[in-house]
């Protein structure tokens, strides 16, 4: 535990001094923004227009179907609405992608590798990786028929495993020392747009807690020497129809799957790498063990319809993140209030029932320009907490009914707002802004491997405020930069171990018209009839 808190304070910013970083941005050495694997086989994916699919409040009460057929064009579908590309954009000869799931510094470290079961997409089994700069799958191995018929067994009848990995490279890149906070960041990014997604599908998105983290790596084909930048294994997921609890892996199966053979050789980000010693350091602390298997939630809440008609798909693909926002716009409390509900667990098995994990991140608002709500900073108890003993003269008085949010402090906080994440704009522009906080000291205590589960929570927060800002034609932006403990001393809170862990901004974005918008693919790609597949 002493060792995971010194690396987050080392990694903290503060006014004087910021996280150990690289300085300035060697351009020669940027990583190349997608894994692939020459000479692998590829499995090409469908896509379809974005106008077809459910409505958008639904997605987040869960699966809202009958489970779909496991087929390549499920697999499509749920990897086109949750990992793909959205867009691409061009500005004066350069050109660059965006992605359904944000990323920080738009860097994407995190990686998505499947495990199909006979019959899924072929006849055989395979553990593919996903390549979203084509939409495609490239196999790195095909299961021998016994040992796809052992995992067939293994797992319940229309479901499959999907692994996602971590490259630290490509954030250490940017941030230096502080980059593992961004790659757990968008991880949970990661799993919200894949449980969103599947739910359309009808299926359920849980962590595996049986398997050991260590031994991802050997499952997912990333402890091949050719590697040049290190990939590592975060999580197993079962992508499929609800189960009550989770199932049993063999050890057998476990080790025959970590001896296949891997076909394709992994491509080189950088010409050449500046290694942080913490990274590997933290990441080697912080792999979670196998743990007793877990009993799965399948509570689907009632559907709150504050966004009547309005079609799931196209926000997903249409989602950004704002580069500044106008400083002007505002919004009505009744929205805002929306949204904080969507954030409360309860509201939203989706996608916070992922890990089975105790909720654990309260928010902190900076009120802004919000019509029906003083300016100040409020308390949102999504954890259950109840309320703190910080700064003293602080109200604590309840504002809503139903919400457990308390305004603390009334007053102008724009200032505050920006001055705590460095000094930015854009958290003092917008109509409202948050900071993520936790009890770090109390979850590390009951083991290391909860400290990136932490900033999991707060990208699944984050991208739920993405996607309803979206929604309301408004936009959002994560915030990774911050003075730690400036904060900390803003709550008066030096004992009981709140920390930050990700700020969040909100309101009406201005858009740089000097950039022009591609799209993503070239034309829809869908099944034929003779493939035996609905679109």
């Amino acid at each position: 535990m002493t060792d995971v808190l010194a690396y987050h304070q080392l990694s903290k910013h503060a006014p004087e001094r910021f996280a150990p970083g690289p300085g300035q941005l060697d351009w020669a050495t940027q990583p190349a923004p997608f894994r692939r694997y020459e000479g692998a086989r590829m499995i090409e994916l469908y896509h379809r227009p974005l106008e077809e699919g459910s409505a958008y409040d639904a997605a987040f009460a869960g699966p809202q179907t009958s489970p779909a057929p496991l087929d390549r064009a499920s697999i499509s579908q749920l990897l086109y609405d949750s990992l793909a590309i959205s867009a691409w954009k061009d500005a004066g000869g350069s050109r660059w992608a965006l992605r359904v799931n944000p990323s920080s510094g738009n860097l994407h470290p995190t990686e998505a590798y499947l495990l199909l079961p006979p019959g899924a997409v072929e006849d055989d089994g395979v553990l593919a990786h996903y390549a979203p700069d084509v939409h495609a799958l490239e196999v790195r191995s095909e299961l021998p028929p016994p040992l796809g018929r052992q995992l067939a067994d293994c797992l319940p009848p229309g479901g499959f495993l999907l692994g996602l990995s971590s490259i630290a490279w490509r954030e250490a890149w940017k941030y230096g020392e502080r980059a593992y906070r961004y790659c757990q960041h968008d991880l949970g990014h990661a799993l919200a747009a894949l449980a969103i997604a599947a739910g359309v599908q009808g299926w359920q998105v849980r962590m595996l807690q049986g398997v050991a983290e260590a031994r991802l790596d050997g499952l997912l084909g990333l402890d091949d020497q050719r590697f040049h930048e290190a990939e590592h294994g975060d999580c197993l997921l079962w992508i499929g129809p609800a189960q009550t609890m989770e199932f049993a892996l063999p050890d057998s199966l476990l080790t025959m799957l970590a001896q296949l053979e891997w076909a394709g050789i992994p491509n080189r980000l950088s010409r050449d790498y500046r290694h942080w010693p913490e990274l590997q350091r933290v990441h080697g602390l912080c792999r979670a063990p196998a743990r007793p298997r877990a009993e799965w939630s399948v509570d689907v809440a009632g559907v709150r319809n504050d966004n009547p008609g309005l079609p799931l798909r196209p926000i997903l693909h249409r989602r950004r993140s704002a580069q500044s926002m106008d400083g002007r716009s505002g919004i009505q409390a009744s929205l805002l209030l929306a949204w904080l509900r969507r954030l409360m667990p309860a509201q939203s098995p989706v996608p916070f029932a992922v890990t089975g994990e105790p909720s654990e991140i309260d928010l902190l608002l900076f009120v802004q320009r919000v019509q029906g709500l003083e300016p100040g900073l409020y308390w949102l108890d999504r954890s259950g907490s109840g309320v703190q003993p910080l700064r003293e003269g602080y109200l604590w008085q309840r504002v809503d009914d139903d919400l457990p949010l308390y305004r603390l402090l009334e007053g102008d906080a724009r200032g505050l707002a920006g001055f705590l994440s460095c000094g930015q704009d854009i958290a003092a522009d917008g109509c409202v802004a948050l900071a993520m906080l936790a009890r770090v000291e109390r979850a590390v205590a009951n083991g290391n491997w909860r400290y990136p589960r932490l900033y999991w929570e707060c990208g699944q927060i984050g991208q739920l405020l993405y996607l309803d800002a979206e929604a309301a034609g408004l936009s959002g932006t994560g915030i990774g930069c911050y003075f730690d403990d400036a904060l900390r001393e803003l709550l008066g809170d030096a004992d009981s171990g709140w920390q930050s862990l990700y700020h969040f901004t909100l309101g009406r974005a201005v858009w740089d018209e000097r950039l022009t918008s591609l799209p993503a693919y070239s034309q829809p790609r869908l099944p034929t009839p003779a493939q035996g597949e609905t679109p």
